[in-house]
């Protein structure tokens, strides 16, 4: 099943809030091309961005718990905060609650819950990354930086 497109605008939260939360549950990010087959070849058609978060210390988690489903629920909400604001011929379409642990070597095999975004077309799906994704990649990067959500491993020497 295919993901449900974004629209609305995020659910305001108080960044000084959203930043502890972030700090505390070591939010990351991978963003990297998203491929589709077109004519019998992987083309890269928009990027894939995840973002990534731990269950706070001291808990003993099971894949799809309860508390997953809140931390998913909060990367959602930081996902749409991010977004740009005006409508632009890409979209963002989120990928439903995934009930698994992700493990990464960046993040020493420590288990994760992952939130999917796919930035794409908004018509002409199957068409080559252009510079309103390029656009919009670098926008969300920028606006994550600045709740303090860090590329790839999370690093506590590294400034917010």
């Amino acid at each position: 099943m295919r993901a449900w497109s974004i629209e609305e605008k995020a659910v305001p939260t108080d960044t000084t809030t959203l930043r502890e939360w972030v700090r505390e549950h070591k939010v990351t990010w991978e963003l990297g091309p998203w491929h589709e087959m077109v004519d019998h070849h992987a083309a890269a058609v928009g990027f894939e961005l995840r973002l990534l978060a731990r269950h706070a210390s001291g808990l003993h988690p099971t894949p799809g718990c309860a508390q997953c489903v809140q931390l998913y629920e909060r990367l959602r909400d930081i996902a749409l905060g991010a977004f740009p604001r005006e409508h632009r011929p890409t979209k963002y379409e989120v990928d439903p609650f995934d009930a698994s642990f992700h493990l990464r070597p960046e993040a020493e095999w420590t288990p994760e819950v992952q939130l999917t975004v796919h930035i794409v077309h908004r018509e002409g799906y199957l068409r080559p990354i252009d510079a309103c994704e390029q656009r919009c990649a670098e926008e969300i990067q920028r606006n994550l930086r600045e709740l303090g959500v860090q590329p790839g491993s999370w690093s506590a020497a590294r400034k917010a």
